[in-house]
């Protein structure tokens, strides 16, 4: 069995999640997102991203009128 993953460089997923490099790595200093480290390289999975993404989805806010 083959293992086979998409992964991403920095820069790649930066845009994909369309946030600066530098709040990347603070996720990743975080331990916050989910990353792979090869030697200084650090690479990302699209599928666990994906699911981190939706794993902190927040539930939207129903309107609280006040009189």
């Amino acid at each position: 069995m083959a293992l086979t993953k998409q992964m991403c460089d920095l820069k790649t997923i930066s845009e994909y999640l369309n946030v600066s490099v530098p709040y990347i790595r603070k996720l990743v200093r975080a331990k916050m997102i989910p990353y792979y480290k090869f030697g200084n390289r650090l690479k990302f999975d699209i599928k666990e991203i994906n699911e981190w993404i939706e794993s902190h989805r927040q539930e939207e806010r129903k309107s609280i009128l006040l009189f």
